[in-house]
């Protein structure tokens, strides 16, 4: 089995025909449940935490399965930017998708907050910032440690703030 992390909530996964046969299956044979099984244990095997719900598609061939599993986060999407040009332009990037986003600065980066459902939004981000893991404790630490600089609808105040005048 080799795993490859895509980014802070996708993998991709190739099983060989040996890796399927320790299992007693075959590349024809695999259903979307036996992926997901055995993607879930291959996760395991490599310290990749699949948090949430997994959306799979496999593609076998006969030299083998390309499994990719996209994880659906219980909780919100992180971000950090280590400055605010970062920041805004992620902001002017969204400007016509309305998100309810919280910005913090914390630990000397900028930490944004995207609900889970914005998965669009959060692939932009992914572009201007780097993706976090998921951790239950962040809203906790930001809430005793982080500077709010806009608890709600933080883009669209960017946008309003800063880069209208620009337009």
């Amino acid at each position: 089995m080799t795993i490859q992390p895509i980014g802070a909530a996708s993998v991709a996964l190739y099983l060989t025909p040996a890796d399927l046969s320790e299992y007693g299956f075959t590349p024809s044979g695999l259903t979307l449940e036996q992926a997901l099984i055995l993607t879930r244990r291959a996760c395991d095997r490599a310290g990749i935490v699949l948090d949430g719900s997994v959306e799979i598609e496999a593609y076998p061939e006969c030299c083998g399965v390309l499994v990719f599993a996209h994880v659906r986060p219980v909780g919100p999407c992180w971000f950090t930017f280590d400055d605010l040009e970062d920041v805004l332009q992620a902001a002017l990037a969204l400007r016509h998708t309305p998100v309810d986003a919280a910005l913090w600065w914390w630990e000397r980066k900028y930490w944004l907050s995207l609900p889970a459902e914005a998965e669009g939004a959060a692939a932009v981000c992914c572009e201007f910032g780097a993706p976090q893991s998921p951790d239950p404790l962040r809203p906790a630490r930001l809430d005793e440690a982080g500077k709010p600089i806009f608890a709600h609808n933080a883009l669209s105040a960017l946008y309003y703030h800063f880069l209208r005048l620009h337009f």
